[in-house]
């Protein structure tokens, strides 16, 4: 089976992100906009009789409270691994905003209820029968505050990722479904036929198709079946495991980018997984993923057998040098595991026979954690303007350098590196922050520095 090259990977030039950025960031404000509109010109008969500082406060209740029903809505399509979203914003920032929008909705969902009691004097909900549902929107900011708390401290109460998984999912679900129940029920506004009931059922609506396309989506539309040929070790705790797609159809994907992985073996559980694709499209028949053994689900990745089925989904990001004009000079600073997306990228240049300069520095803890380092001696030797350079942490070697990837490491190396080059790192979250600090301080633009972090 043929993977085809890359030119077909669906990567949008940065005028036509920065476009569709803007137009649907534009669509996602309208809304918001139109929503705030309610309470003035559909006023509820309890708005009748507030005046004053009440009724300010009253409408800024209604307002929190929109807004945070808004945000909920939006979450479906932040986290829906859809890949026109991911075309235009890469996957991991969907993410990244995903969780900022969590704390933001669990904020004003805590002050809405506070906005709303105080003028009518009460500081708790009556046990009668006529406040249903306000007893379904106490439920729903129990939800709310349960799923924010128990995501961001998900390793401090040790539950494993599948087991959040599950329960996070159906929980959302169960989110929305009394969203939509208080946002009808709750107010007069909403309860007779108009423009916000109308806007509330056919928002509840698409949601639910949009729930729907996603799960087919990531349940069979969009995955591919593989099967793993080889697994082998790649360093210390470490495995590159070969995979061979199956059916006519070729896997068409960017080097660098990844894609999610649902392993289907009796040694491995198979919920899915996202990794960078270390492979690079120019080799016929080729997928490869790098994993470092760091948990219960990765530790568990070198006991993969040749033959077992292997679902991905994607491709996904655009943490690639196919989006920077050709020839421009490149430097890569990878962590650890993090050099996978830059394999894939050397490969592809060397297939490529790219000539553009390219200086890689590959920081790691010892020496017994490299793999691939023959390859990267070879790829010295065919591209005439690569350079790479090792650098360890924790022990020395007899090659490279000791010490961490810092300011003043950076400025040595880089000394004669044009400040117009395109800088790509990727390593744990912290190593991140400081060499994008550190690139920035060196005088590389901040727009030149492409991240990508482990995990999303």
């Amino acid at each position: 089976m043929s993977v085809q090259h890359a030119d077909g990977a669906g990567l949008m030039t940065q005028r036509a992100r920065c476009a569709w950025a803007a137009v649907i960031v534009a669509a996602a404000l309208a809304m918001i906009a139109a929503a705030f509109v309610v309470p003035f010109k559909f006023e509820s008969p309890s708005m009748y009789y507030k005046f004053g500082v009440d009724k300010l406060l009253l409408r800024a209740g209604k307002l929190v409270g929109l807004t945070a029903a808004l945000l909920l809505f939006f979450q479906l399509p932040l986290a829906g691994r859809l890949n026109a979203l991911d075309r235009v914003f890469s996957l991991p920032a969907l993410y990244r905003v995903h969780r900022f929008a969590a704390y933001a909705i669990a904020m004003l969902a805590l002050i809405h209820p506070a906005l709303v009691f105080v003028p009518d004097d009460m500081y708790m909900i009556p046990f009668q029968a006529r406040y249903w549902p306000e007893w379904v929107g106490a439920g729903l900011l129990g939800l709310i505050l349960c799923q924010v708390v128990f995501s961001r401290f998900r390793r401090v109460f040790s539950i494993r990722y599948h087991r959040w998984l599950w329960i996070h999912r159906p929980a959302g679900v169960a989110v929305v479904a009394a969203l939509a129940v208080h946002v009808l029920y709750v107010s007069e506004t909403f309860q007779s036929d108009g423009p916000p009931r109308t806007a509330v059922l056919l928002l509840a609506g698409g949601w639910v198709l949009l729930w729907i396309w996603v799960r087919l989506q990531s349940s069979g539309g969009r995955r591919r079946l593989c099967t793993v040929s080889s697994v082998a070790a790649a360093g210390k705790d470490a495995y590159a495991v070969d995979l061979a797609l199956s059916g006519p159809r070729s896997f068409v994907y960017a080097p660098g980018q990844f894609a999610f992985f649902s392993f289907h073996s009796m040694r491995i559980s198979k919920e899915a997984h996202p990794f960078t694709l270390s492979s690079t499209p120019t080799r016929s028949g080729a997928l490869q993923i790098t994993v470092r053994c760091c948990g219960d689900w990765t530790d568990r990745i070198g006991a993969l057998e040749q033959g077992d089925s292997v679902y991905l989904q994607g491709p996904f990001g655009k943490f690639t040098h196919l989006i920077d004009a050709p020839g421009r000079q490149i430097v890569m600073i990878a962590g650890g595991i993090g050099i996978t997306p830059m394999l894939s990228m050397l490969r592809y240049m060397r297939d490529t026979q790219d000539p553009r300069p390219v200086t890689l520095i590959w920081s790691n803890r010892a020496e017994e954690h490299l793999f691939c380092r023959q390859e990267l001696d070879e790829m010295q030797e065919k591209l005439t303007r690569f350079a790479w350079i090792p650098t360890f942490t924790r022990r020395k070697a007899g090659f490279g350098r000791f010490g961490r990837v810092d300011r003043p490491l950076l400025d040595r190396l880089l000394e004669d590196t044009p400040r117009s080059a395109a800088v790509y790192v990727c390593g744990p979250p912290e190593m991140i922050r400081e060499i994008s600090a550190a690139a920035r301080d060196l005088g590389f633009s901040a727009g030149s520095i492409k991240q990508e972090a482990f995990g999303l």
